[in-house]
């Protein structure tokens, strides 16, 4: 991060300083007193769980520089500076923050799903030509994106922000904090629908960062995703469609093959006029939705094929998310960041597509769909029979209804099984796990199903 000083600190939260001098210059923003560096502001953000100015002696202990507030502390010798929200506080100095360089660009991606692949894959392309700095981990939200932002060095040409919500008007404040120029949507599904209600509303909520673009930005909107196809309407500057087969967007596939062996995707790409062959490391469809909006971008800015490639290939990706583990004769496709019924589809797939022996899904219960849960959860059972998936072990309460769905499907009552909890799921995954079968793990984070890769006590048949 690039030096503020307590002066600029003030001007740009409208605080009010109690003490301290306003020459004293910061080094880096924490709201974490564990982590928090000598020279940094500490802001005392008041969460859930926690109130930050019980940690501020903490802080100043560990060597804070300043602290921001929204009341009287007892405070000697560092600058303590009152506002009315420490929250918008944060906000607000990360705007100010993000505007004090004039050659940035901010690209942000939101979607029900593939928004963090999106963002990992953006990144890697962009940087064979650019300097780019990326959201770390799921640093998407009030607090993490501020925190991505104050980052910033000075010398990046690109910042790819990932922006999650759960309820309307975060991906505005979200928008209104980065000032995005660029917007990528992935798509919109049944995705947080118990704050929602409805994928109409969580086309709302998304449509946000499509409103809050500049006339002079572009927009890249997935349009095989109807809901998303009909964002453009509520932009008047450059859209950018992008499809997987479909001619009438401005980019589209066909000739995509899956190799098992080398377990990347080739595929040809169609974008004004011109074609040029990719090749996309990772298995997955879905993967190749995610790769198009900035293969667009990188064409549009005169990036060489090499390059996109290059990018491409070198892409990496964040943790739990479609990790394929080699060992002991089988294969583990981790991808139990989070789920939402689309996601979910999309691993399934990815199962199917992998498998060289036998399938076994291990899927546990996804999270905040409020009334349509039963249904959503029934219907994924239903898509595993469709896939002809050999086995199917759920996790959870809400799993057992993925059970119940692949059973009046007409799976066979051998090939499902029923786990209270991870230890249950894993002994019998250890019971009926042969050499070359393939198993997926999915579920959402609250369930941290990939712990069960730890229970496995695997006996070969």
């Amino acid at each position: 991060m690039k030096e503020l000083t307590i002066s600029q600190i003030i001007e740009a939260v409208s605080g009010i300083l109690l003490c301290g001098k306003k020459s004293v210059k910061i080094k880096g923003v924490s709201i974490d007193s564990r982590t928090i560096k000598k020279g940094e502001l500490f802001i005392a953000i008041i969460g859930e769980k926690f109130d930050g100015h019980t940690f501020v002696k903490q802080a100043i202990a560990k060597g804070a520089a300043a602290v921001i507030v929204d009341r009287s502390v007892e405070v000697s010798d560092i600058p303590v500076i009152k506002v009315e929200d420490t929250t918008r506080a944060l906000q607000k100095l990360a705007n100010y923050y993000r505007n004090i360089f004039e050659k940035l660009t901010v690209l942000a991606i939101t979607g029900s799903a593939g928004k963090t692949t999106t963002k990992d894959i953006t990144a890697s392309v962009l940087n064979q030509v650019y300097n780019v700095k990326k959201t770390q981990g799921n640093l998407n939200n009030y607090f993490g994106l501020p925190l991505t932002l104050f980052s910033l060095e000075g010398n990046e040409d690109f910042a790819v922000l990932e922006m999650g919500m759960s309820k309307r008007g975060e991906i505005q404040r979200l928008a209104r904090i980065a000032e995005p120029e660029i917007g990528i949507i992935t798509n919109v599904g049944p995705a947080h629908l118990q704050q929602l209600g409805s994928i109409a509303n969580i086309a709302r909520a998304k449509r946000e960062l499509i409103e809050e673009l500049p006339e002079t930005g572009l927009a890249f909107l997935n349009y095989d995703n109807l809901h998303v196809r009909q964002m453009g309407s509520y932009f008047s500057g450059e859209t950018i469609y992008y499809s997987l087969e479909d001619p009438s967007a401005d980019i589209f596939t066909d000739r995509i093959k899956f190799s098992k062996k080398s377990l990347s995707i080739n595929f040809r790409v169609h974008f004004r006029g011109k074609k040029y062959n990719f090749l996309f490391p990772g298995p997955g469809l879905h993967n190749i939705y995610n790769a198009l909006p900035v293969i667009a971008l990188a064409l549009k800015k005169d990036f060489s094929e090499e390059n996109i490639r290059n990018g491409l290939i070198k892409s990496k990706f964040s943790s739990l998310r479609m990790e394929i583990i080699e060992d002991s004769g089988f294969t583990i496709i981790n991808d139990s960041y989070n789920a939402n019924p689309l996601s979910m589809r999309s691993a399934i797939d990815v199962l199917k597509e992998l498998s060289t022996g036998r399938s076994i899904a291990v899927l546990a219960d996804m999270l905040e769909l409020g009334k349509k849960e039963i249904k959503e959860h029934q219907d994924i059972g239903k898509y595993i029979y469709q896939k002809k998936i050999d086995y199917l072990i759920t996790v959870g309460k809400l799993g057992n209804y993925i059970w119940q769905g692949a059973k009046i499907a007409g799976m066979s009552s051998a090939s499902i099984k029923k786990a209270n909890n991870k230890k249950e799921a894993a002994a019998i995954l250890s019971e009926i796990i042969t050499e070359g079968d393939t198993i997926l793990l999915k579920g959402s984070r609250g369930m941290e199903i990939e712990k069960i890769i730890n229970l496995l006590n695997i006996n070969y048949k």
